[in-house]
This record gives structure tokens, sequence and C-alpha cells, in this order.
């Protein structure tokens, strides 16, 4: 019977040290991996990331080049991560150790978020707006013209579809 083996448990599982008081090493494990394309898409932290990312792509003007997508995922990783440290540190009891300093994770927080304010100003800070047709020109594309109805200098409206209401 001694030479039985022992069970895995947690404490012999190769883990050295105090066990863990806090989920510290554990998300620092999760957000080393994630990556927003990962995330499934009807997550709140996905669908948040998707329309921050679509804010962003608006205020640019709509059309990115690719090296601009490439800075837009590294900076929405980023604000993903921002967002969860703030999560994180807001359900702190104290920002302050018993020996006065200050938690890592703060000045982590702070290196994540200067990345961010990095990636935000290679995109531009300012608002873009896109290239649009005037009005006329517009509306020339948009709306068909019926052969033989017209001089063309008005654009034929559209039939609407009967709705069965009835008649």
């Amino acid at each position: 019977m001694a030479d039985d083996p022992q069970p895995i448990t947690p404490a012999s599982s190769g883990a050295r040290g105090r066990p863990a008081k806090h989920g510290l090493t554990a998300m620092r494990k999760s957000l080393r991996t994630l990556m927003t394309r990962r995330l499934d898409g009807r997550s709140a932290v996905a669908v948040a990331v998707r329309r921050w990312k679509d804010d962003i792509r608006r205020d640019l003007g709509g059309d990115l080049t690719r090296a601009q997508e490439t800075i837009l995922e590294a900076a929405a990783q980023s604000w993903v991560i921002l967002s969860s440290l703030d999560d994180y540190l807001a359900r702190q009891p104290s920002l302050v150790t018993k020996r006065r300093q200050v938690v890592p994770v703060v000045l982590q927080r702070m290196q994540i978020a200067d990345s961010l304010a990095r990636h935000l100003e290679r995109l531009g800070l300012e608002r873009r707006t896109r290239e649009v047709a005037d009005l006329t020109t517009y509306l020339a594309r948009r709306t068909p013209t019926v052969a033989g109805e017209g001089n063309g200098s008005t654009p034929a409206t559209p039939r609407r579809a009967d709705t069965g209401g009835g008649g």
C-alpha cells in the first residue's frame, strides 16, 4: 500500500508557495492570450468591443487601411484589458498595501492606459468625415430610371408593393 500513487490535488500539482488570495495571477494568464477575435460574438465583452471598434472606424471616416485595422485591433485589446483592470481595481477594498505601497496592478494599469493612448494617437484623435457626393449625384446613382419614362430630368419613383390591405 505504500507504493500507491498520491492523488493529484491543487496543493500537490506543482504549485509552489502560498495559495493565492486573489485572482490576479489567473487574470494575467487569461489576459495574455486574449484577442478580440477569439471572443464569443454573443458575449457582453464581444458586443462592447465590436461597438467600440465600429465607433472608432466611424470617427476615422470609415474605410481604414490594413495598418490602421491592425492598430485598431491592438487598441481594442488594450481597451478590453484596461476595462478588466478597472473593474478589478474597483472591487478591491484598498489600492494600498499594509506596507503603504500602491498595489502593483495599478502601475500596470497605467502602462496599458498609456499604450492605448499611443495607439489612438497613431490612428488620429480628430474626427474625419467621409467624402460624399452632392445630393443630386447621390440620388442619380441610387435611383434607377425606367426606360422610356420621363425626360430624365427627374428620377423615377419606385412603386410600392401592395401590402394586401384589401380593396
